[in-house]
């Protein structure tokens, strides 16, 4: 049974070569770096995009609420009084 496993072994021995693991990893190193930097670019593209989105979101709705002046303080107005009759009936 060992005599086996001995020959299987031996005959790893003779076909491994070191500098052909050190060519893989080299390999696989170049690999992740490209990985790693392909999902960089595309994290600070998707970040740009939502940050872009966002701004011009926002700049919508304060145009919007500057076109409508009136009604968002109206608003505005009777979302704080809501919330006042809700915090007063809380407290007591």
């Amino acid at each position: 049974m060992w005599g086996l496993a001995e020959r299987k072994t031996s005959r790893f021995g003779r076909d491994f070569d070191v500098s052909d693991v050190y060519d893989q990893l080299d390999t696989l190193r170049g690999y992740v770096q490209d990985l790693t930097q392909s999902a960089g670019k595309s994290a600070g593209h998707s970040y740009g995009r939502a940050r872009d989105f966002a701004s011009e979101t926002a700049h919508d709705a304060e145009d919007m609420m500057k076109d409508n002046l009136v009604a968002s303080l109206l608003l505005t107005l009777g979302f704080g009084v809501a919330i006042g009759f809700l915090i007063s009936r809380s407290s007591k």
